[in-house]
């Protein structure tokens, strides 16, 4: 069913003073990884002049409460968006942060989205981070979440610089599309009139497992072909990714910067084949379990034989089995793809095995999980280190160490009986 998106306008404006007495970079993120919290939202950031980025925000109606405010009321929905920015990892106070009020009284029993939008102050050139959080005003307890994204805006070359909006005219969530999904690409700099495309057909790995000692994977930046686009006024024609690929949008093809586009597979971040499925469970198998999982004619019954004997032959314990790792395996679409889709990364590999960390602290290079409890040397900790990648600002690398042997072993047989 296709979603019906709209806009409103902001009703009200509060300032909001600085919140935190400890580093950002000592903020736990636990909470944005959390599987079971009562929404989420996706952010896009637009650099819509050299002193303004704008912020846009999808909101799942669905997910939000409405109360009548009178007997015969209709039911409504109030929530706030604030923002606190950041000029770096290391900053206790917020440069900057305000609140916005809104409500809304057409959602209510439907899959309607809406989109918000505000503006942020930031100078050109320079980097910053936001923290966005959400607040259900009419949810009692467990009602507020959080996000924090960094702007980047240095070269005019980002892909912060590029906006997406579908062939309506709403904003784009996301940077994968699939046959048929038609977007027009926007710069903020109207001058431009053609962007170079490189186009790159590949099948990345998946991730190792913790203690691999394995070389990473290498990504070859040189593309399989180009093509270029034109560009009036700052803007294209309707586009369609008509191959499964990565798409790497330039306003200069001597740059390495630009805006990244994906066509994986169909109904991603979903698992939504059986082909699909199978895939992830390598990560549960030996090499030769596998071989012998992608053999089967119908890779339906190879999916449901797998896990029908996880579950010794028990169908509701197989089916929660199944609704729990999938459901981690989407989690890691939508939390870390990348230049490949986020359950063959580092952090998805992990997320899916081991499941939501306890703590998540993240500097300008690094991102640390524990599992357990800080300080307690029986937790668990993974380091992870962002890698500069042309195509994302999302790919993080795992510190592998041979002392993950045993408690990747212990997460898997817990899978696996």
């Amino acid at each position: 069913m296709l979603k019906k998106i709209f806009l409103i306008a902001v009703l009200a404006l509060l300032v909001t003073g600085p919140v935190h007495a400890r580093k950002l970079s000592r903020l736990n993120l636990a909470p944005t990884y959390n599987e079971f919290k009562f929404t989420g939202f996706q952010a896009q950031v637009y650099h819509t002049s050299d002193s303004i980025s704008t912020i846009y925000i999808q909101v799942q109606l669905k997910d939000l409460q409405y109360v009548k405010k009178s007997i015969d009321g209709q039911p409504v929905a109030e929530f706030k968006v604030s923002y606190e920015l950041y000029d770096s990892w290391d900053d206790k106070n917020p440069a900057d942060s305000a609140s916005f009020l809104y409500s809304d009284t057409t959602g209510f029993g439907t899959d309607l989205e809406m989109i918000v939008n505000f503006d942020v102050p930031t100078s050109f050139p320079g980097n910053y981070i936001l923290k966005i959080s959400l607040t259900d005003l009419n949810r009692e307890s467990d009602n507020s979440i959080f996000k924090v994204i960094e702007i980047f805006k240095e070269t005019g070359f980002e892909a912060q610089n590029f906006f997406l909006t579908d062939d309506t005219g709403y904003p784009v969530f996301g940077r994968h599309f699939q046959t048929g999904k038609y977007f027009k690409i926007h710069f903020n700099d109207t001058g431009v009139e053609k962007f170079v495309v490189r186009y790159y057909d590949r099948e990345m790995p998946i991730a190792k497992t913790p203690f691999a000692t394995e070389k990473d994977f290498t990504f070859k930046f040189e593309p399989d072909s180009f093509f270029t686009i034109s560009m009036s006024g700052g803007e294209s024609q309707l586009l369609e990714l008509p191959y499964r690929g990565i798409y790497h949008f330039q306003t200069d093809a001597a740059q390495t910067q630009g805006l990244t586009l994906y066509h994986f597979d169909e109904g991603f971040p979903e698992v939504s084949s059986p082909a699909q499925a199978i895939a992830p469970l390598r990560y549960l198998t030996t090499q030769k379990e596998f071989d012998e999982l992608i053999s089967y004619s119908d890779l339906k019954t190879a999916v449901d034989s797998f896990w029908l004997e996880r579950a010794s032959q028990h169908p509701e314990r197989a089916k929660n089995m199944i609704q729990r790792y999938y459901s981690r395996v989407q989690d890691a679409n939508l939390y870390f793809t990348s230049f490949t889709e986020g359950w063959k990364t580092d952090r998805g590999l992990i997320y899916i095995i081991y499941g939501p960390p306890s703590e998540v602290y993240r500097s300008k290079d690094e991102e640390e999980w524990i599992y357990g409890e800080k300080g307690n040397p029986l937790s668990i900790k993974f380091y992870f280190y962002k890698v500069d990648n042309p195509f994302t600002d999302n790919d993080y690398r795992l510190q592998r160490s041979p002392m993950y042997k045993t408690s990747w072993y212990i997460a898997i047989e817990n899978w696996r009986r």
